[in-house]
């Protein structure tokens, strides 16, 4: 993999950023904080979604990485990866989320993140972590390894070589084992029950034989008996066909022995009913007077009875007329009386209230000249926030510069106070002269660098304090002027209130004023209902209707009503006379039908007397046979379905006996496949094991080198333990790291990085490894003294015959000089970061 540009729009402190990598070997520099780090944060972002400042507990949210101000950024990433052309874009919005896209050679392979990252884990061999570990060589992460245990210290080692493959495969044969352990297992149980389930097998091959006799007997005792059955039922049928027609006259005969004692009941009933209406007609002519007189009262009524229907019906209508009128009469004068008061009210409150429209013009005006007043405070309060941010961001930049000085100054301190011959504090060999002079010059130049930077920082902490005072007094103004536009838009409201109510009051007297008028209308409509009232008394009197003599003839009508009804009552009998004669001569032409069927059905069943006890007799007999037949039938049935069952049994257990010779083959095969799968396992926990013994000679070798042509040739070797632990050779012997002094260890840790980095790319081509041909070095000369930075250089250089590409990250000027590309970063002042070329 090797970088060919990087984009970015809005990450972290660059608002729009574009660098090419063209050269095999490119420094990036500038002032600490300026933000050249973040050029590859972004290059790890745009790949894996992941930032460096994102790891750990105190690491930053995504979100975070938006430039301060903007709710969008992104990057956009393009590199090699053998002959083919990657191109990686990712977005992010603080509202909508993340986009992503994978173009290999022109075409697009991914659209979501999670694909995008899928395919570049794929085609690297490397995750995020890997990617950085491998990659990117920072100093505060330079005892990356040696500050492992030893167990983290392999993991490490495999993540970075792509062993952990191996873990899974080891992973996925021990679960294949233990699976085919399961299933032996099973197999084993499952043939213990089949084995104790064919020791029965010739006890049930006798019991089926000998059921299958007593089926044989049964079935030739069952045809003897059905033959008799037939026999005894062909009879039986013929016989019952006789009984039942016998039954059938019975039963006829029965019915019309009844049919004909109803029918003589009835024919006495109809005569009584015929003596009682000769009665009836005898007190009919007796009553007949009387009725002829309730006819002619009943009459008079009636002509009595319409007049008082309009008599009521006048009368309620002149009662409901005066009612109304009263009622109303008084109403209206209640009413007028209340809205005379209401026009008076409301005349003393529209003089109140009227100087009310001009006082609101005047607040109206003030309040527009205030308007914008709420807008311009929240805006300057905005202004006033990121002041407050940048001041913060200041402030820590100026302690770290601050500390740096006070760390350089104290170190500066101690070189001055050794004297020539006394040991270097930096690399253990004795000073000279020259040497110690330009250590000296370093340290100042560094120092009056910081110095320089401080002074910077004080200008712009003052500036900003200034504006920060111009600010707060601007916004307090403002909350003066915003109480004032409160106050008037509370009296504002306070006014449109009254005008409200002032028309509401015109509104209200207007209606009342109309109200009025239409009280006083109805009052003289009111004569209207006089002159109708007039009119229905001359009506009633006309209709000539007495109340009294009404009430006089009802009484009488009560009094003769049960002559009506005794009318009636004969009436209904009478009416009944034709239709009981002609009912009674049909009823004795009927009488003698059935008498005459009865005596030839009597004649008839007397020459069948004797089949009832002839049918019973054969009736028993057929049951006593049927009776045995069922009995046999169900005997048989019984030993035939248990002889069935003890076949089944039978062919089920020469099943099992097959099924056991299967489970036994399958039991040899399972135990050939755990032994196999046993194999495997180990073999793949010991790949790994073998190929970092094979890598740990190369790493030793690569880190070796470098260190020896750095140090030129205090160190000569470092030497790595089965576990990775770190040793290196001085003077004869080999130390662990520890006792080495800080800066030797960034040395030691440097070198021990570069070298695992080296033997990565040798190994990028096969295709089980990381496909790794880029080193990026990130502030890894801070620590060390001008002549192994220069031997450090030195050896960098020839590194391109290893790495194809190598970025060198660092606020050291002098190591510009040595390189042959080279960008610089700067921070503006409105705190964004701008990188150009400058070589």
């Amino acid at each position: 993999m090797i970088l060919k540009s990087v984009h970015m729009v809005n990450f972290k402190k660059y608002k729009k950023a574009n660098i090419a990598l063209d050269n095999s070997l490119i420094g990036i520099f500038g002032n600490n904080g300026a933000g050249k780090s973040s050029l590859l944060e972004a290059v790890t972002w745009g790949l894996y979604g992941v930032a460096q400042s994102m790891e750990g507990k105190e690491g930053v949210k995504q979100k975070d990485l938006i430039r301060d101000g903007e709710e969008e950024m992104g990057v956009e990433v393009e590199f090699l990866l053998g002959s083919h052309v990657y191109k990686v874009t990712r977005y992010l919005n603080a509202k909508r989320g993340i986009k992503s896209r994978l173009w290999i050679d022109g075409k697009l392979q991914a659209r979501k993140s999670t694909e995008v990252v899928t395919r570049i884990e794929q085609d690297v061999g490397l995750n995020v972590k890997g990617f950085i570990s491998s990659s990117f060589i920072r100093q505060k992460e330079l005892d990356l390894i040696t500050s492992k245990i030893a167990s983290e210290r392999k993991k490490l080692i495999n993540r970075l070589f792509n062993l952990k493959i191996y873990e899974k495969f080891e992973e996925a044969a021990k679960n294949r084992k233990k699976e085919k352990e399961n299933e032996l297992l099973a197999v084993q149980m499952v043939m213990k029950e089949r084995e104790k389930d064919i020791d029965g097998l010739p006890e049930v091959e006798a019991e089926c034989d000998q059921l299958k006799v007593q089926v044989a007997h049964l079935r030739r005792e069952y045809d003897m008996v059905q033959q008799e059955s037939d026999s005894v039922k062909k009879e039986y049928s013929l016989l019952e066909e006789e009984y039942q027609r016998y039954q059938t006259l019975q039963s006829r005969l029965k019915i019309l022995e009844n049919d004909v004692e109803n029918t003589r009941t009835i024919l006495e009933n109809r005569k009584e009913d015929l003596r009682k209406i000769e009665e009836a007609e005898v007190t009919k002519r007796k009553v007949q007077p009387q009725y002829d007189e309730f006819l002619k009262v009943k009459e008079s009524f009636s002509r009595l009875d319409s007049l008082k229907s309009v008599y009521d019906k006048k009368v309620k209508e002149k009662e409901n007329l005066e009612t109304e009128i009263s009622v109303t009469q008084r109403n209206l004068h209640e009413r007028l009386m209340e809205c005379s008061r209401d026009i008076q009210n409301m005349e003393t409150q529209e003089e109140e209230l009227g100087e009310t429209g001009a006082l609101l013009e005047a607040v109206k005006e003030k309040i527009s000249a205030l308007s914008d007043i709420p807008q311009r405070r929240e805006e300057e309060a905005g202004k006033l926030d990121k002041i407050k941010d940048k001041e913060a961001e200041l402030l820590a930049e100026k302690r770290t510069c601050q500390g740096r000085i006070a760390d350089l100054t104290l170190e500066l301190e101690d070189v001055e106070s050794l004297g020539v011959g006394a040991p270097c504090p930096k690399c253990k060999r004795p000073l000279e002269k020259e040497h110690m002079e330009q250590l000296i010059a370093r340290y100042r130049a560094e120092i009056a660098g910081h110095e320089k930077a401080l002074e910077k920082y004080v200008s712009r902490e003052t500036h900003l304090h200034e504006m920060r005072k111009e600010l707060e007094n601007t916004i307090q103004e403002l909350k003066r002027e915003e109480a004032t536009l409160t106050a008037l838009k509370k009296e504002e409201q306070q006014y449109v209130k009254a005008e409200v109510s002032l028309e509401t009051i015109r509104k209200r007297k207007k209606e009342v004023q109309e109200n009025i008028m239409e009280y006083r209308k109805r009052l003289s409509n009111l004569e209207e209902g006089e002159v109708k009232i007039q009119k229905l008394k001359e009506d009633i009197d006309r209709l000539h209707f007495d109340p009294d003599t009404y009430e006089t003839t009802k009484k009488k009508i009560e009094e003769m009503s049960a002559v009506e009804r005794e009318i009636i009552r004969l009436n209904e009998r009478i009416s009944k006379k034709d239709d009981i004669i002609r009912y009674m001569g049909e009823a004795e032409q009927l009488l003698s039908r059935k008498m005459n069927e009865a005596g030839e059905i009597r004649l008839h069943t007397e020459k069948m007397v004797a089949i009832p006890d002839t049918f019973e007799a054969i009736k028993d007999k057929r049951d006593r046979i049927l009776e045995k037949e069922l009995e046999i039938s169900r005997q048989h049935t019984e030993k035939k379905t248990l002889y069935q069952e003890k076949e089944k049994e039978l062919q089920r257990l020469h099943r099992v006996k097959e099924e056991l010779k299967d489970l036994k083959k399958n039991q040899k095969d399972l135990e050939s496949m755990i032994v196999t799968f046993a194999i495997l396992q180990e073999a793949f926990r010991q790949i790994p094991v073998q190929i970092q013994s094979r890598l740990r000679p190369r790493i030793r070798n690569e880190a070796s080198l470098l260190l020896r042509e750095i140090t030129e040739g205090k160190y000569a070797y470092i030497d790595l333990g089965k576990d990775y632990s770190v040793t290196v050779y001085y003077d004869g012997e080999y130390y662990p790291i520890s006792r080495f002094s800080g800066g030797e260890k960034d040395l030691i840790n440097l070198c021990l990085r570069v070298g695992i980095s080296q033997v990565l790319v040798s190994l990028s081509s096969l295709g089980s490894f990381a496909r790794i041909q880029s080193l990026f070095l990130d502030e890894c000369f801070g620590s060390f003294d001008i002549e192994r930075r220069r031997n450090l250089l030195a050896a960098i250089a020839e590194l391109r015959n290893h790495f194809a590409q190598i970025v060198v990250i660092t606020h050291i000027e002098e190591i510009k000089e040595a390189l042959p590309e080279a960008f610089l970063v700067e921070e503006l002042p409105d705190g964004s970061s701008l990188i150009r070329r400058t070589k």
